[in-house]
């Protein structure tokens, strides 16, 4: 018989809420060492555009998994999972708590709970060992065009082709992936059933913080961040990254390539490389159109910071809190107001760590019932799709054209501001096709009556009697002999 979960502390949430203080926190209260769960933050140099907690926020307490990675190098969710666990081990053995903290949530979730990414996982999730890119040198058809990948898939494995989007490559390919890498003796069909039944399983007795702020708080919080972020010094970064950019080809859909800030800021530094050479009137007309263009990158990225704050909180709602168990147990707390953070934030999270190291069973009290932000927050958003198979419905619109693999996506769909404007679009079209159709139907039954008219008239000149002339003369001069 298995023995008791070990505990383990994770601190999640958006980026910007002040999850690093909480985690520094726990750890001088509890005795505790930081494993990082931030996928940028592993990442060697960049301090600014990644966010890593500097020396003094770290306040002597040990962090592992952070720096360690070249820019070159692509990291994968099941290389995090293995090293985190030995990193916990290490820890654990030292007498210490290990407190994961990071917004790359997929990692948290795949490390929590084994399994629980499933097929929407990154590649190189740990049952796909050969999954990487090597495989498309075996089998070349994973190169292929999208149109063809799916219809290999459909041969392969059609059930699971028939919960594919046919233009979702992503999840095409992966599925291809899985069957190749076991040599064809599995299909993905197959493995996410394989998965399903061991989803239960629990790696650790898991209390997860989730520090959330409200949305117009969090937005100007993130500003201003960026705003520092430049002013710190992230301009001298963003060079750094662009020497290597140039220098070598780069997949900007991977690795350190998809932190927010380079790809932002790299048409600015593109545009005074165009120019910079120009004649004297030329660098005065320059020095106006860079100074346009940096406003407009700084701008994108606060925007794009806000939107990946959107994604960590959406994935916490739809994949975290559906697959959060007993005995692990999540906690939302209110960091919206930066001078009640002790009140709202510190203090209860430390009572409930007392607690559930307390022992197996701790007494916890509803999550709900600490705020109303919790209660608004907790309860799941919809249904997480990926994990639900039954749930699965594929459906064409008729008016669109656009294909949809469950119920949320369609009611999404239909609810879009482009399916109503081709729907009422589509109205318009089959009133007049109404009213054109009304037309003709009118014409041509005038056209039958005016016929039937017609035919009668024939049909009552058929009964008169008709004679020509000389006919009519001799009827003429025989009735006078006669009278």
């Amino acid at each position: 018989m298995a023995g008791p979960l070990p505990p383990l502390i994770s601190v999640i949430g958006a980026t910007g809420t002040g999850k690093s203080q909480l985690a520094v926190d726990i750890a001088h209260a509890f005795n505790g060492e930081i494993v990082n769960s931030d996928a940028m933050q592993m990442y060697a140099g960049l301090p600014i555009i990644t966010n890593k907690p500097t020396v003094a926020e770290m306040r002597g307490i040990p962090h592992h998994l952070f720096g360690f990675l070249r820019v070159d190098e692509v990291y994968r969710v099941g290389q995090f999972v293995k090293e985190a666990e030995k990193k916990i081990e290490e820890i654990r053995s030292r007498g210490k708590l290990p407190i994961v903290v990071g917004g790359t949530h997929y990692y948290v979730q795949s490390l929590l709970f084994p399994h629980s990414i499933g097929i929407e996982g990154e590649e190189g999730y740990p049952f796909l060992p050969d999954a990487g890119d090597g495989l498309a040198d075996k089998y070349p058809i994973l190169d292929s065009p999208t149109p063809q990948l799916f219809a290999e898939l459909q041969r392969i494995d059609p059930a699971i082709a028939e919960k594919w989007h046919p233009n979702d490559r992503r999840k095409i390919r992966r599925s291809l992936q899985i069957y190749y890498s076991t040599d064809g003796k599995q299909t993905a069909s197959e493995v996410y059933a394989s998965q399903r039944a061991g989803k239960e399983a629990n790696r650790y007795r898991s209390l997860v913080f989730w520090v959330h702020a409200e949305a117009e708080a969090l937005k100007q919080r993130l500003d201003t961040r960026v705003d520092k972020m430049i002013d710190s010094g992230m301009w001298a970064e963003i060079e750094e990254m662009k020497k290597t950019y140039d220098s070598m080809e780069v997949d900007m859909t991977k690795g350190i390539w998809q932190s927010i800030g380079f790809k932002e800021l790299l048409p600015y530094l593109q545009l005074y490389d165009s120019h910079h050479q120009d004649s004297e009137e030329g660098k005065e007309k320059l020095q106006t159109q860079l100074a346009q263009a940096r406003t407009r990158c700084i701008e994108a990225m606060k925007t794009a910071t806000r939107q990946y704050a959107r994604t960590q909180t959406r994935w916490i709602r739809i994949k975290l809190l559906n697959t959060l168990r007993p005995p692990s147990h999540i906690y939302l707390l209110n960091s919206t107001s930066p001078s009640t953070i002790t009140e709202t934030v510190t203090d209860p999270a430390l009572a409930l760590a007392k607690k559930f190291l307390a022992g197996e069973n701790p007494s916890l009290p509803d999550p709900r019932s600490l705020s109303a932000l919790a209660e608004e927050n907790l309860k799941p958003k919809r249904e997480d799709f990926s994990s639900r198979p039954d749930l699965w419905v594929k459906k064409t619109c008729e008016v669109c054209g656009v294909t949809c693999i469950n119920g949320d996506m369609w009611g999404l769909h239909v609810k879009s501001s482009r399916h109503k404007r081709l729907v009422k679009k589509a109205a318009m079209k089959e009133e007049i096709e109404g009213y054109i159709r009304a037309k003709k139907e009118e014409r041509d039954r005038k056209r039958v009556e005016l016929v039937r008219v017609l035919e009668r008239r024939v049909e009552d000149l058929a009964g008169l009697e008709i004679f020509d002339e000389g006919e009519a003369e001799g009827r003429k001069t025989g009735e006078g002999v006669e009278g």
